[in-house]
């Protein structure tokens, strides 16, 4: 039979079968996380059976906690990392983002939030000012349950408003039918409950996600901000209470305010994973860059996964926990071989979303990685509505405004039209940016064609920002001409 033990059993070099907890069931060979049956355990003189111990290869430990403490000991309040190189008393410790608190395990068997004293005997004691009443027996602290206590003058309390949680992910929402405002990224307020619930905040700061007070998730503006979220105020909501669960997670209609009432919206959605991400790489790989969209029901290595609009490179997750850029569709195996990868984060992302990782990317070179500080992931593309081209010495005609056609894209990059003229301005297959006419738009822009181009690959830069010289088509042949300027 499998059993856990102590030292004494270690001193009998382990031919005995004393223990604290074992499986009745013999394994036969079988490993102590695919053995069947009930495990039992130790209460005082005799074993029960516990259908709460678990034996598992996999080992849940939150990247990151937040702490809520309103009533006192607020010091211990805020985000919290895991330290990947410490463990105390067999779990692990974190360490307050911005104060000099950790959570750990100590040797009482409770979770604790202490401070350097504590770190200063190597957690090795119970020491404190926030402790969970129940041993933790291996479970999280946002998963322990039951009350937590907290230092008061010289005694410790119960207290119900202490809160250790998984600090929540930003939330991504689609309105495509209307309160487009609300659309878009919203992310976790820090120290920021509401009505026992987190409070998300639009990236733009001009709403907020909230529970109300009638126990729904609510989309509201600064009316509802004013009031500290102790309301039901806002332009969409899901008609389900939530019962704890999160945005992202809830199962029924959403409405947003039409006129004066409101409607049922089928369209509406809200996920945390975006919907859209954009690529910018200027240097290297640069038909990596563009647009992608999330595969629906796509996962690969329990991760979600984009593919490029117009393209067949995709953002999927490494079997080291890293986010990359591959050519085709990934398959276990085969996706880590060089010539698939374009591009490669070299951070873990620990779940955490392409546009949030913070370590540097780096793109494929022949048989090296080269690092550059220059390819970005984000939710939000930065198309100008508008953008001015100056060609004073020649294709005068391509000069003037161009507005970006909205839903419109060529070769997986936004599209401007000249306002007034017949110009277009677009990515052609080659990966530059150029101004062409009506020949290349008869082609739905699957072409090179154009009179003015940039002699530099983009790589997902913006018309505005690419560097080098700008070319024109002069008589049979293209010059180069600095003075040709987009603004």
């Amino acid at each position: 039979m499998w059993i856990v033990g102590g030292q004494e059993v270690k001193v009998k070099n382990f031919d005995c079968s004393h223990g604290l907890i074992f499986c009745r069931t013999r394994h036969g060979g079988v490993t102590p996380d695919a053995v069947s049956g009930v495990w039992e355990r130790l209460d005082g003189d005799d074993f029960v059976e516990d259908s709460h111990i678990k034996v598992s290869t996999y080992y849940y430990k939150p990247f990151s906690l937040r702490v809520a403490g309103p009533n006192g000991q607020r010091h211990c309040a805020g985000e919290y990392f895991l330290m990947s190189e410490e463990m105390a008393n067999g779990l692990p410790v974190w360490k307050q983002k911005a104060g000099k608190s950790f959570i750990y395990c100590g040797t009482n068997g409770s979770w604790i939030i202490g401070g350097t004293d504590a770190k200063e005997r190597k957690f090795k004691c119970p020491r404190g000012v926030m402790y969970s009443k129940r041993a933790s027996g291996g479970i999280m602290p946002d998963k322990i349950g039951g009350a937590w206590l907290r230092l008061a003058g010289d005694k410790f309390l119960e207290d119900s408003a202490i809160v250790v949680s998984v600090k929540p992910s930003p939330l991504y929402v689609q309105s495509p039918n209307g309160q487009q405002r609300c659309a878009g990224e919203f992310v976790p307020l820090a120290d920021k409950m509401a009505n026992g619930q987190p409070v998300w905040e639009h990236i733009d700061g001009k709403c907020w996600l909230y529970s109300g007070i009638n126990g729904m998730w609510i989309i509201g503006g600064t009316d509802a901000q004013a009031k500290n979220f102790n309301c039901t105020r806002g332009v969409i909501y899901c008609k389900t209470p939530h019962n704890g669960e999160m945005p992202n997670k809830m199962v029924g209609s959403w409405l947003r305010l039409d006129g004066a009432s409101f409607r049922e919206d089928a369209a509406i959605f809200v996920s945390n994973k975006p919907a859209c991400l954009h690529i910018v790489s200027p240097n290297g790989q640069q038909k990596c860059a563009g647009e992608y969209l999330l595969v629906a029901d796509g996962r690969f290595r329990d991760q979600p996964v984009w593919k490029q609009r117009k393209g067949d490179f995709r953002i999927c997750s490494s079997k080291n926990g890293t986010w990359m850029v591959v050519a085709g569709t990934p398959q276990e195996g085969d996706v880590e071989d060089a010539s698939l990868v374009a591009l490669r984060c070299a951070q873990p992302h620990f779940g955490f979303m392409p546009d949030k990782v913070t370590g540097m990317w780096s793109w494929q070179n022949g048989d090296s990685l080269e690092q550059d500080a220059d390819i970005r992931i984000t939710s939000t593309s930065a198309k100008p509505a508008k953008l001015h081209v100056a060609t004073p010495t020649g294709q005068q005609k391509c000069g003037g405004e161009y507005v970006l056609v909205a839903g419109e894209s060529a070769n997986n990059h936004p599209l401007w039209k000249q306002m007034g003229g017949k110009s277009w301005l677009y990515s052609g297959t080659n990966g530059l940016w150029i101004i062409g006419s009506s020949g290349a738009q008869k082609k739905n822009f699957e072409c090179s064609r154009g009179v003015i181009y940039s002699a530099t690959p983009h790589g997902g830069k913006m018309p505005n920002q690419v560097g080098g010289t700008w070319l024109r088509l002069e008589a049979e042949r293209f010059v180069e001409d600095s003075s040709i300027a987009i603004r």
